[in-house]
């Protein structure tokens, strides 16, 4: 019986160990992603970048705005977060290539799913 138990303890440490030098290169290879993708945007100047821009530069004055308010309604705040990324959402689907969608909407998946927990929160 302790053979066994040591044998299942040895096998999830190996098992941790490839699964964190696995997620090592995965942050790796993102952060890799990210630069390259900064890269190309910071040097994108066209109208509707521009667009995407000023809408995240006003989402975050919103943002920043309503929570120094000491009466701000957390549902108010949330609802403009949510209208925000939902139009954010609609200038990066006609802005962005193919290939440079698919990971942008990872990244907004994310953050709709936390807007999302964030909702439910409060309900």
């Amino acid at each position: 019986m302790e053979k066994l138990v040591m044998d299942v303890v040895n096998a999830g440490i190996a098992l941790f160990r490839a699964g964190e030098e696995k997620l090592k290169t995965s942050v790796v290879d993102l952060e890799k992603l990210y630069v390259e993708l900064k890269s190309k945007g910071e040097l994108d100047q066209s109208e509707a970048s521009q667009k995407i821009r000023e809408l995240l530069n006003k989402t975050v004055s919103e943002a920043n705005e309503a929570i120094n308010k000491t009466n701000a309604n957390y549902g108010e705040i949330v609802s403009k977060l949510q209208a925000n990324y939902e139009s954010i959402l609609a200038q990066i689907d006609t802005a962005l290539p193919p290939q440079v969608k698919e990971k942008v909407q990872q990244a907004l998946n994310e953050l709709k799913g936390l807007i999302e927990k964030v909702k439910n929160k409060q309900v």
